[in-house]
C-alpha cells in the first residue's frame, strides 16, 4: 500500500512539473511584432511604395485601400541605447501598404519585417470618412471580423482626416492605439463621449441593416480630439455625413447613455452657468395609432451647480435655482431639437435607438416597418419633456 501511495506521490509531482514548463510552443515578444491599432484610408502608394515597385515590388491588385498597421515594441540598437537617444524614439513602428485585399495586406508586411505580425492584442481600428464614404464597411470589416486572432474588443473610430495621422503622437513615450482605447473611458466625465463601438457590437448591427454612428477624431500637429461622429447609413454601411459636439451630446440623452458631463448655458445677462450631471434617466413611449408612429422622450437629471458668473446672485437663493434650472432644462430641449432635426430631416436615419422602442413595446408593428425603417422614422413625431434638479451647489455659497 504505501509503494502505491509513492507511486501516486511521485506521477502527481511529475504532472506538476510540466504544468510549470509554459506554453509548448511560446515564442519571445521580441521575436514578434504586436499589432495594437489598424488605420485604413483611400488607397494612394506612398513614395517608399512607388519606389519599391519600381525595383520589382508589384503583384496584381487595385490601390483602393492604404492599411497602416501600429506595432510594438520597438527593438532598439545596442549603440542606440547606449547614446541615449531611444529616449526621444517613438516607441511604435507605423508600417502602410497598399492594396485591395486587407488579408492580403496584413502577409504583405512580412515581405518588409522579419517578426511576424499577432493580432491579438489590436485596440482600435480608425477609418477615414473619405474611405467609408466610398466602401461598404461590412465588405472593409470582413478579414477583421472573421480573424479569430483579432479580440471582439477592438474599438472601431472614425476620422475626417486621414485615419493614418491618428496612430502619429508627438508626445514621448505615447502609443497612439493605447491613448485612444483609453480615451473612451472618459465617457463619465464627458458627454460628448459615445459609448465604446466595438467590434461585435458593429457586427451585429451592420448585419441588422440598422444606421448607426461612430466617435470621430480630428488631428492636429500629432494631438488627436473626439469631435463629434460620423453617420453610416444601414442599408448601404457607407458614411453619410457627421454630427457635431452639441448633437453628439443630445444623442446621448435621447439614448440614454450619459454618465457625466456638463450642461453650459447662459443667463439672461449672458453670464456664465454650468451644471454638472450627477444622474440622468430617459424613458421613451411609443405610441402607434394606424399607420402613424410618434415617441415621447422624457428626460431627467440631478446635478450640482457648479458655476455661475453672476456674483450679484446667492445659490442658496430658492428663485435663483428655479431660474438656473430653467435656462439647462432650455439648452437641453435646444440641443435636443437641433439632433431630432438632423436625424430626421437632414440625414433620414434613426441613431437613437427609436427602433429598439419600437420592437420591444410594439413587436407586430416592427415586423411590419423594419425594412424601411429610416424612411419611416423620418416621418415620425418626436416630442419630449426635460427636469433638471439642482440638487447642490458645491461647499461654497459665495
Amino acid at each position: 500500500m504505501d509503494s502505491m501511495k509513492r507511486y501516486f506521490l511521485f506521477a502527481l509531482s511529475i504532472l506538476f512539473v510540466l504544468c510549470l514548463t509554459g506554453c509548448w510552443g511560446n515564442r519571445e515578444i521580441e521575436d514578434l511584432s504586436v499589432n495594437v491599432g489598424l488605420a485604413l484610408d483611400v488607397g494612394e502608394e506612398s513614395e517608399l511604395e512607388q519606389e519599391l515597385a519600381k525595383e520589382g515590388d508589384s503583384y496584381p491588385k487595385k490601390n483602393l485601400i492604404t492599411a497602416t498597421l501600429q506595432t510594438v515594441p520597438v527593438l532598439k540598437g545596442k549603440s542606440e541605447k547606449q547614446s541615449g537617444s531611444s529616449k526621444s524614439s517613438p516607441m511604435y513602428l507605423n508600417t502602410e501598404e497598399t492594396g485591395d485585399s486587407i488579408f492580403q495586406l496584413y502577409r504583405q508586411f512580412s515581405l518588409r519585417r522579419y517578426r511576424p505580425i499577432i493580432g491579438h492584442h489590436l485596440k482600435v481600428i480608425v477609418i477615414s470618412s473619405e474611405l467609408s464614404r466610398k466602401m461598404d464597411l461590412n465588405k472593409l470589416l470582413k478579414f477583421i471580423s472573421r480573424d479569430n486572432d483579432i479580440r471582439p474588443s477592438c474599438l472601431i473610430l472614425i476620422s475626417k482626416e486621414k485615419a493614418s495621422e491618428a496612430l502619429i503622437s508627438s508626445q514621448s513615450g505615447d502609443i497612439p492605439s493605447f491613448h485612444l482605447r483609453s480615451m473612451v473611458e472618459n465617457q463619465f466625465r464627458n458627454n460628448k463621449i459615445l459609448a465604446p463601438m466595438i467590434l461585435t457590437k458593429l457586427d451585429g448591427i451592420m448585419n441588422s441593416g440598422s444606421s448607426f454612428i461612430l466617435q470621430n477624431l480630428v488631428s492636429a500637429k500629432g494631438e488627436v480630439e473626439f469631435a463629434g461622429a460620423g453617420v453610416i447609413k444601414g442599408k448601404i454601411n457607407k458614411w453619410i455625413g457627421t454630427l457635431n459636439e452639441h448633437e453628439v451630446e443630445g444623442l446621448n440623452w435621447i439614448r440614454g447613455e450619459i454618465e457625466g458631463g456638463v450642461i453650459k448655458t447662459y443667463d439672461k445677462s449672458g453670464e456664465v452657468l454650468a451644471y454638472e450631471i450627477k444622474s440622468a434617466k430617459t424613458k421613451i413611449k411609443t405610441k402607434v395609432q394606424g399607420n402613424d408612429i410618434s415617441f415621447h422622450v422624457s428626460i431627467e437629471s440631478d446635478g450640482r451647480l457648479i458655476e455661475n458668473w453672476d456674483t450679484s446672485q446667492v445659490p442658496t437663493d430658492d428663485k435663483f435655482l428655479k431660474e438656473a434650472e430653467g435656462y439647462f432644462e432650455e439648452e437641453l430641449k435646444e440641443m435636443l431639437h437641433k439632433t431630432i432635426h438632423k436625424i430626421q430631416e437632414v440625414y433620414h436615419v434613426d441613431v437613437g435607438g427609436f427602433n429598439n422602442k419600437l420592437r420591444i413595446q410594439h413587436p407586430k408593428v416592427w415586423k411590419k416597418v423594419k425594412k424601411e425603417w429610416d424612411e419611416t422614422f423620418s416621418q415620425s413625431d418626436i416630442t419630449y419633456d426635460v427636469k433638471l434638479n439642482i440638487t447642490d451647489y458645491g461647499s461654497s455659497t459665495k
